[in-house]
């Protein structure tokens, strides 16, 4: 940490990332994308890219008053359409036999339709929102987890944030859910932070709750060495995600399906800065050698 925090005057702050890097890079259009889950994953699908399937959208009460539950499988994840750091999403990891038949949380509690039904209502009142305005709710495939990443998981998914500027992939870091996070790959929840090596796709340095960790936390197993499957293409699809959207300054969201192998779970345009303590290597030198070249191709951004 501290060799991080000699490197502070390279280290970019949220009004930096705002002004500098955000607003130029990004216009309005590639806001409203960002900012809309089902938009991104409709042009995301149409570039060819992978995205998890949708199982139903709620978009109004009516939808919500008609909506067949019959139709859900016993494992899903329930999102906000604009939510915003991982609030108001509930994981469903299976559904009891035995009548009502509830489903089942990461904490192992009980989800009734009841309650499923009080949730939706509050993400279309907009309690979620990024914006606090009306919103919709969406039904989505949950990943299955990857056997090389279950030690380090606590009844979630990791995935893996990769911030891209000027088509070129700058910095990434493994989120990793943990038993504070309620099972959720969210920093700010309790999660943590591993940084990657760009060039090797092998994990460094860890952070929960910026402080620097070296293990899982209750385990002894090491956060450090962990190579990530696929990570040439985990690159490709990162830069790819930018061009297809048009989006100058983003943060991509990967998750390795043990099935599909990688897939694009969300676009943020308003990525978290933690991922440079999480690297310790501030951004800002990094970005300013990016701004202004002239990307061809993907495989030179790689």
């Amino acid at each position: 940490m501290l060799n991080f925090l000699k490197k502070s005057e390279y280290v970019l702050g949220l009004n930096a990332r705002n002004l500098s890097y955000l607003r130029p890079s990004n216009s309005r259009r590639a806001l409203r994308i960002a900012d809309n889950k089902l938009l991104a994953k409709r042009i995301l699908s149409k570039a060819g890219l992978p995205v998890l399937e949708t199982y139903g959208v709620i978009s109004s009460y009516d939808d919500l008053k008609n909506f067949d539950w019959n139709n859900l499988p016993p494992t899903f994840v329930l999102k906000p359409n604009r939510g915003l750091g991982g609030e108001g999403i509930v994981i469903v990891y299976g559904r009891r036999e035995k009548e009502p038949r509830p489903w089942v949380k990461a904490n192992r509690k009980m989800v009734s339709i009841e309650d499923l039904r009080d949730h939706i209502r509050n993400i279309l009142e907009g309690i979620y929102s990024l914006t606090g305005l009306p919103d919709a709710a969406f039904f989505e495939e949950r990943v299955k987890l990857l056997k090389l990443l279950k030690p380090y998981s606590f009844r979630g998914i990791p995935d893996i944030r990769i911030i891209v500027y000027n088509s070129v992939p700058i910095i990434a870091e493994m989120r990793l859910p943990t038993e504070e996070s309620g099972g959720k790959a969210n920093l700010h929840l309790g999660g943590i932070g591993v940084g990657i090596d760009m060039g090797t796709g092998i994990t460094t340095c860890s952070i929960q709750r910026d402080r620097l960790i070296e293990y899982v936390p209750g385990k002894r197993v090491p956060l450090r060495g962990i190579q990530i499957p696929d990570w040439q293409e985990v690159l490709r699809m990162a830069v790819y995600a930018q061009q297809a959207t048009r989006i100058g300054f983003l943060g991509i969201d990967i998750a390795i399906d043990r099935d599909k192998g990688p897939v694009i779970l969300e676009l943020n345009v308003r990525p978290g800065l933690a991922i440079q303590i999480a690297n310790q290597s501030p951004l800002k030198d990094r970005l300013q050698r990016i701004k202004g070249l002239k990307i061809k191709t993907i495989s030179k951004g790689v």
